[in-house]
């Protein structure tokens, strides 16, 4: 994973719907940017998961500021298509399709020809050599595992039934981009439970059998170990709190009985679950075969913020071994291209009304 989100030009994330991968394309952008890079994280989904995530009421089509570092978008289909009929002048056939609102018929006529429209604006992103508007990474908060494949493959589908053409043109270049583990890395995300470790491993199969770089995975939302070698004593104490009792009465807490066996209860539900899922984290890792797993802790009150957001990319960034603190460059990596400060959006991030959960 070092290497790959060293080197990635597009990172792709995905997952088990639920599992946080929104949150965690945030994260990563946020860790890049505060390696140097300049990021731009993008969502195809029209969810708006992004936006609450920097504190931003929404995002749009046009590329915008929304942290250190860090811009970022919602693709939309009918602008994508717009912008697309325009660069091969067709633009007033993009207006007259937008006046009479067929813009969503023309794609859902044509299989595919929505995601390689989705696809193509994040490989133009990605593939910018030089000038204001180019980054070092395009984090892409990718459809859940389910989609995943159909909708990276959508160029590939494409290629096929349009055999000639700036259609074709496109559809390759954007193949050769996805294909190559020089330049894409995938992420999966996943949750320490049961039927998300299944599913992740399955995704994972189903990106290596599609030839898609699968650069590892993301287990999120784990119970940290906050007694350590403590928690041998607490079958004691169930028995007898006396000493737990002494502990809080020095501590000035005067707790009777029944409080002190609900907290040893919940101490052991706690290490019972820390168990669970150690359990199955050791088997999602046999499960990868090599492939490197970062683990974020479990936040009581949710990721609804970009506070939150920082937190898990300190995680995500100590976890791959990549950078340790804010603003340090990774050692040997070249500088920006471009060299350009933060490319130009349609706005500063500004306060939500609401933070989204992540």
């Amino acid at each position: 994973m070092l290497e790959a989100l060293e080197q990635a030009r597009l990172l792709v994330v995905t997952g088990k719907g639920g599992t946080g991968k929104t949150t965690v394309a945030a994260g990563l952008a946020v860790a890049a940017a505060g390696a140097g890079r300049r990021v731009l994280v993008v969502e195809v989904e029209g969810r708006q998961g992004l936006a609450g995530l920097f504190g931003r009421r929404s995002l749009d089509h046009r590329e915008a500021r929304v942290g250190d570092g860090v811009n970022a978008l919602a693709v939309d289909p009918d602008e994508s298509l717009r912008e697309y009929l325009d660069r091969y002048g067709f633009a007033p056939l993009a207006r007259l399709l937008s006046w009479a609102h067929l813009n969503r018929f023309i794609t859902a006529a044509a299989p595919g020809l929505g995601d390689v429209l989705l696809v193509g604006k994040v490989w133009e992103a990605a593939t910018r050599e030089a000038g204001p508007d180019a980054y070092d990474l395009v984090v892409l908060d990718a459809p859940p595992t389910g989609r995943v494949v159909p909708f990276l493959r959508a160029p590939e589908t494409v290629a096929e039934l349009a055999r000639v053409g700036p259609i074709r043109s496109q559809a390759d270049r954007v193949r050769d981009l996805l294909d190559d583990p020089g330049r894409t890395a995938v992420v999966l995300t996943c949750l320490p439970e049961e039927l998300p470790v299944t599913e992740t491993l399955e995704g994972v199969a189903a990106l290596r059998e599609a030839g898609l770089p699968v650069a590892g995975v993301v287990a999120n939302r784990v119970t940290g170990n906050r007694l350590g070698g403590r928690a041998g004593r607490l079958a004691a104490l169930a028995k007898d709190p006396a000493p737990l009792a002494a502990a809080a009465a020095a501590a000035g807490a005067d707790l009777d009985r029944p409080a002190l066996e609900t907290l040893v209860g919940e101490a052991r539900d706690r290490q019972r679950q820390l168990t669970r899922e150690r359990r199955l984290l050791k088997e999602l890792r046999a499960g990868l075969d090599g492939l490197p797993l970062a683990e974020l802790p479990f936040l009581a009150g949710g990721v609804g913020g970009p506070d939150e957001v920082r937190v898990l990319a300190g995680q995500l960034a100590a976890s791959a071994g990549l950078w340790t603190s804010p603003r340090a460059r990774v050692p040997g990596r070249l500088p920006s291209r471009s060299g350009a400060p933060a490319s130009r959006g349609s706005g500063d991030a500004r306060p939500a009304a609401g933070g989204a959960r992540g």
